[in-house]
This record gives C-alpha cells, structure tokens and sequence, in this order.
C-alpha cells in the first residue's frame, strides 16, 4: 500500500503529493512496532532511491522514522478499546504534524523562502492521509465489533439452550419430554432441516424445511429413518449414540438439506448436548436403581456444588470465548467432565485417576478465574493410580472444601498438596491447605452429623469411609488458625471386600 501510494501522486510545489504514509502508519498501528519498522524501512527507502525528487532522502527518512513511531503507538492505540478510530486520528494527525514540522527543519532556507509551496504541498496530504487512514481503522474496528457480537450471540444462545434442555429434563429423561429436546436443537441451529431422537425403538422428530425441496427430501430421510432405525453416512446427516455405562441406549440425529455440511462448531455443539441428555439419562438410571440410601448421601453432596460456582464458571467460559477461544473450549472440557462426575454410581468403586482428574477438572476452572491464587501439588505413586479403587466424590469434596474454606479467604491465596503415602497395611490420602484454618470450637463438632451445609461433604465422606472400610478408616482433621489444615483417610491395602450394596 506504501510503494503504491507513492506512485498515486501529483507533483506540487517541487514535490509530490501521495498516500504513502496511509500505509506506513497502518501498518504501525495494526501491526505493531515490527511490522510499522519494516514498512517504513521498505517504503522510505523506496521513496529515497527510486523517486527523485528535490528532498527524495528527507522524505524517505521521515518515512522511516513515521512508521517506527507509528508502531510504538499501537499499543498504546488498542489500550483505548472504545472508539478506536478518534484515537486513530489524532495519532495519525500527530504523525503528520511532526513528519511536515521535521521537513520543514530540514529544508529551512527554503522552507523561508516559499512558506506557500510548504503548505501547498503539506496541506492536502496531511488531511487526505489522516482521513484514510481514520477510515480504513474505522471499518476494521466495525468489522472486529460485529464479530465479537457474533460470537457473544452464539455463546449466549448455547447457554440458553443448555438451560432449556435441563429445564425440559427437569423431571427426568421421559418420553413427553423427548419432542422438546428435538424442538429445542432444531431452533438453536437454524441451518438444520430436521431433528430425530430414537429412543426405547421410538423416533421423536421436528423439521424446519426452508422450501419445498428441503420437504420432500427431509420426508423421505425420516421415513427410512422410521422404517430401519438408522441412516446411512452422509455427509449432511450427523448420527450421535446416546450412550450410558457404555451402553447405547438412543441417537440423536440432524440434518441439513444435500448443499450443507456440519460445520465444527455444530458437531461440537451437538456432542455436548448429547453429553447433557447422557448425564440426565445416567441420573434417572441412577434413581431407578436400589441403592436408595447412597443416593441420599450423593444427593447431599451434590447438593454442595454452590449455584454461584456454576454461574461465576459459565461467566469465565462467556470471556473467554472471545479473548481465547481455545481456553473457552478446554473449560466448557472441565465443567461437562466435572458435572459428569458428580453423578457417578455410588455403588461401585472407581480408580483413583478418574477421582484425580475431575478434582483437576475443577482447579482448572477455579484457576482461569483466581489465576496464582491457586496453586495445586499431586503426590502419588504412579503405580496406584490407575490400580487404587476407591469410594466416588472421595476426594474432590475434600478439595472444593480446601479452595472454598481454605485458601481463597486469603487475599494472597494459598497451596493445596494432595497425595497418598503407603503404608503396610494401608494408604493414607490427604488433602493438606495453607487456608485460613478451623476455629478450634468448630473443631470439636466438624464430623458429628448436623443439618449444617457446610459440614454435609466432610460428614458424607466420614460415614461412607467408616461402612465401607471400618471405624478406623473414617476422616481425621488436623487444623490451626492462620495455618491451615490437613485432613486424611486411611484406606486398607488387602481388603478385598465387596462393598455392601444395602449400606452404600
């Protein structure tokens, strides 16, 4: 644009009138220092060595100097955010003000004698290079605001959606609530034709046909897909399973017409919904089964994941979709892990990576929003992780409870170690904080049972440690005022009984 706009000139006054400074000072501004350097390097010295003019190497040196300056401005330009474009003409007002000031330094005596030529020849450039340059960072800006709008829009409607799936499987994963689901998927991509849900051999559909040739072409999918249960591969058909411990249990299905393929973010979008409608379905199973009493004490401590923390998370998610879009797509990872966790079946045994990866999943989220406040160590053998069973929600409450009541309340933050020594006869795990500590009078009452909602996680894991393992397997809690706490469990190496199903 700069070797371009010195040719797009018109003699005056000894010189030339042009627009190379438009790109010098563009590339300045949107670039960076590199990038403003390098242009005015490759535009002045052109304008030096190839336009020959009575003050070729003064311009040709100013252009330099205008796009070296020009990029130790933008970041100070971009720190503005709002109406970067007013700014952008100042500094590109400024820029020509000291670049026609320093040539008239330069070539004073005969800036003296013809002060008309001066003008004649700065004027219209100045105004007609600032006005440029104004112009083309106002549309960039207009066109960055309608992105970032279209993306504020996407994320707000997959957070609408989400809601409305959960509130149409408020009361279980049943046939009734099933057409809903199709309706809402269908409305939040608007580019689909039809949606399908087959489950228990029954299909629930919903079409939104744009004309006449998406109809019969969407009637006759949905029949075949009603007379043999599934489709063959196409590519304008996305076929999700419905799975549950492993279990195919339903599909959702999508369609476009022929002329559209599923772009990244809609597969995306619909793998998470399907991770929804899994975890509610995995939860109704969880209901029907017969370990009402282990359902109670999950019940409760789910009960403890605070609304505020899944509101400030979606909050965090909501930033980073348009400052770090990779960051965004990690965190929504962490919280369908995390929430997926918490409602695992109570009555089996899980390895102690699964545990150690939700609790990861959840200081992840915590630390994009409290970043070093945070800081988190693991000490266990590599051998155990994968070979040590242990209870669900074990540990993680234990966690929360260190990041919630511990470490947060000081303004510094603090360290939690969580690790495991094994012993002969045992494995102690321990979560260890640099919190803030437990009153000594709280201590005396922290594992006796009470309706308190901030006790209900320690009390749960005491008394499933104790019928699972025995009385010397409950929770110890070690703690000081200002220090900090320690709190841990030792878990039998050789017992190999089956956990009793009427107890958990």
């Amino acid at each position: 644009m700069s070797v371009c706009g010195t040719y797009w000139n018109v003699e005056a006054a000894g010189g030339i009138i042009n627009f190379r400074a438009v790109g010098i000072m563009l590339g300045g501004f949107i670039g960076g220092p590199i990038t403003g350097t390098v242009t005015g390097i490759i535009a002045g010295l052109y304008r030096a060595f190839f336009i020959h003019t009575n003050a070729s190497y003064i311009h040709g040196g100013l252009s330099i100097l205008q796009g070296i300056t020009a990029g130790f401005l933008s970041s100070r330009l971009k720190t503005h955010h709002r109406q970067i474009w007013l700014w952008g003409f100042f500094y590109a007002l400024l820029l020509e003000i000291l670049f026609w000031a320093f040539f008239a330094l330069l070539t004073w005596p005969q800036t003296i004698a013809n002060p008309l030529g001066l003008f004649t020849l700065s004027m219209p450039i100045l105004i007609t290079n600032t006005i440029a340059t104004v112009i083309f960072i106002g549309v960039l800006e207009a066109s960055i605001y309608i992105k970032d709008a279209e993306k504020t829009k996407t994320t707000k409607n997959a957070f609408q959606t989400v809601n409305m799936i959960l509130d149409s499987l408020r009361e279980g994963f049943k046939d009734a609530s099933l057409p809903r689901i199709t309706e809402i998927i269908t409305t939040a991509l608007p580019s689909l034709t039809w949606t399908a849900i087959i489950y228990k051999n029954r299909i629930y559909t919903r079409t939104a046909y744009k004309n006449q040739a998406d109809k019969n072409e969407g009637d006759a999918e949905i029949a075949i897909l009603k007379l043999q249960k599934s489709l063959p591969a196409m590519p304008h058909v996305l076929t999700i399973p419905i799975t549950c411990r492993n279990e195919v249990v339903g599909y959702i299905v999508a369609a476009k017409n022929k002329d559209n393929t599923f772009t990244k973010m809609g597969i995306e979008f619909l793998h998470g919904v399907c991770r929804i409608v899994e975890a509610i379905y995995e939860h109704e199973k969880m209901k029907k089964e017969k370990n009402l009493l282990a359902e109670a004490e999950i019940r409760a401590l789910q009960a403890q994941i605070n609304p505020h923390f899944l509101y400030n998370t979606l909050n965090t998610i909501s930033y980073y979709v348009q400052s770090d879009p990779e960051t965004a797509r990690k965190l929504m990872k962490y919280l369908s892990d995390y929430f997926h966790h918490s409602l695992n079946n109570p009555s089996k045994l899980i390895p102690l990576s699964e545990e150690i990866h939700v609790i990861d999943c959840y200081i992840q989220i915590q630390k994009a929003r409290f970043g070093e406040r945070i800081n988190v160590d693991y000490y266990f053998p590599k051998n155990t992780m994968s070979i040590l069973q242990i209870p669900p929600l074990l540990l993680q409450p234990l966690v929360e409870n260190a990041v919630i009541h511990g470490v947060l309340r000081k303004s510094e933050g603090g360290k939690i170690k969580i690790g495991l020594i094994p012993h002969k006869k045992y494995n102690k795990i321990y979560v260890i904080d640099t919190g803030v500590g437990i009153p000594h009078q709280k201590m005396k009452s922290l594992l006796i049972e009470r309706k308190s909602r901030d006790q209900i996680g320690l009390i749960n894991i005491h008394q499933r440690l104790i019928s699972i393992y025995g009385r010397k397997s409950g929770l110890h809690v070690l703690s000081k005022e200002g220090r900090g706490t320690i709190v841990f469990a030792n878990i039998p190496i050789n017992s190999h009984r089956q956990i009793n199903e009427e107890v958990l």
